[in-house]
């Protein structure tokens, strides 16, 4: 069976019944940020940090998420998406405005939040 994930809990998403503004509809950096930031969601293991191991511990304190991330049991294409995922948030708060990827991020979550 294996770690439950957040994404065996979620709604499906629904890019076109979000309530993008009108500059974000059909911007293809916007839609991929979106597919990605689903996708990573879907991905995360559910997890108490009180159950980390030391090891874990300590990566998540030094902020070295591609460790904690290995050391959690994510695959290397988990790593990378995620990885990809960081960029698009950099590209899309560059393009679009600071804080621009996580108004939308927040948007996609309350759309897909856990039932």
């Amino acid at each position: 069976m294996g770690v439950p994930r957040y994404g065996d809990r979620m709604r499906p998403l629904d890019i076109e019944a979000l309530p993008l503004l009108e500059e974000h509809q059909g911007d293809p950096l916007v839609l991929r940020f979106i597919e990605l930031y689903d996708r990573i969601s879907r991905a995360e293991m559910i997890s108490d940090p009180r159950t980390w191991s030391e090891d874990e511990r300590a990566a998540y304190r030094a902020g070295d998420w591609r460790s904690f991330s290995r050391l959690r049991g994510y695959t290397w294409a988990e790593i990378a998406e995620f990885a990809d995922y960081l960029s698009a948030v950099g590209e899309v708060d560059a393009k679009h405005g600071p804080d621009t990827a996580s108004s939308l991020a927040f948007l996609v979550y309350e759309h897909t939040e856990a039932v």
